[in-house]
């Protein structure tokens, strides 16, 4: 079933939505402001977010908040718990403390030390905590032979598709499909040329959230001038600033999961760097042709600061 232009519009604006929200995780969110940020009335837009999206605006801001402190103990060891739950949104250490212990059944310290994930997703799944400080040793063969850069990455300017469901290490159809959506948009305007860039950006940690809720945009580099797109893909700007790149040349996407896991439980803690709160991105130099590919070349970074 085609999607019909009225819906890719309001797709688009809870888009912007979206990244607005998480763009502004440690500053009050109002129902106003959100609604603002549509162009919907404030007096129908709980309803359009949770029709449109899911889940109410006031628990999918809720649970980004806490899945964005998940992984941010986990990124960044040596910041002190209190810090992260403020940096989130949380108004005090005890909002923090009740909210995570609902949303992963542990306390952060038990979290942080490599305790097990309660999802709370109806069946009580409970898994091991990637990328957790007791695991830091699981990947020693590809700690060594990693060849990660420190490089500072212009800001992008993309057009984009948004989807969910995302499994890293996972061949994707409808991802590819949304891929190959805003590549033939960007070769139709004649705005393909040989400096544009292919990106992803899987926005969620799968490790933390449900990987039906993870968002993922499928991204192509479009000149700065270009400010409007189609009824099915928008334009946005990726931040800039400083990334650890790791080139990542695979034939089974099986092994860019494990890489990116060595990257973060094995480079990153002798690193001298933590993760912060801006995306990963996958910026990918493979075929353009559709389906499963027999080598998937791109490289995988991860943003940084200095500990």
């Amino acid at each position: 079933m085609t999607t019909s232009p009225p819906r890719w519009e309001y797709t688009r604006r809870l888009n912007r939505v979206v990244n607005h929200i998480s763009e502004h995780l440690d500053e009050p969110l109002t129902l106003r402001e959100l609604a603002d940020v549509a162009g919907f009335s404030p007096y129908h837009f709980h309803r359009i977010f949770k029709g449109v999206m899911g889940e109410t605006l006031s628990s999918f801001i809720w649970r980004l908040r806490v899945e964005r402190a998940a992984s941010l103990l986990l990124w960044q060891p040596t910041t002190r718990v209190t810090d992260i739950a403020l940096s989130c949104g949380f108004s005090s250490h005890s909002n923090f403390a009740r909210a995570f212990k609902e949303r992963f059944g542990v306390s952060a310290s038990e979290f942080r030390k490599g305790g097990d994930i309660h999802r709370k997703e109806g069946e009580g799944d409970s898994r091991r905590a990637l990328y957790a400080p007791k695991d830091w040793d699981l990947y020693p063969e590809e700690s060594r032979t990693m060849n990660v850069e420190v490089k500072t990455l212009p800001a992008y300017h993309v057009a984009y598709i948004r989807r969910f469901a995302y499994s890293k290490g996972v061949f994707a159809e409808h991802l590819n499909a949304a891929f190959q959506q805003v590549c033939g948009w960007v070769a139709g305007q004649g705005l393909f040329g040989p400096n544009t860039l292919v990106i992803g950006v899987p926005h969620d940690n799968p490790d933390v959230t449900p990987n039906d809720l993870c968002r993922y945009d499928a991204c192509v580099t479009v000149p700065a001038t270009v400010t409007t797109a189609s009824a099915e893909v928008d334009i946005q700007d990726l931040p800039g600033g400083r990334y650890a790149v790791q080139r990542l040349d695979v034939d089974d996407p099986a092994e860019i999961g494990r890489s990116v896991d060595a990257m973060y439980g094995g480079w990153l803690p002798g690193s001298g760097f933590q993760a912060d709160d801006r995306p990963p991105l996958e910026i990918y130099y493979d075929s353009a042709e559709p389906g499963p590919k027999k080598r998937i070349v791109l490289d995988f970074c991860i943003p940084v600061t200095p500990l």
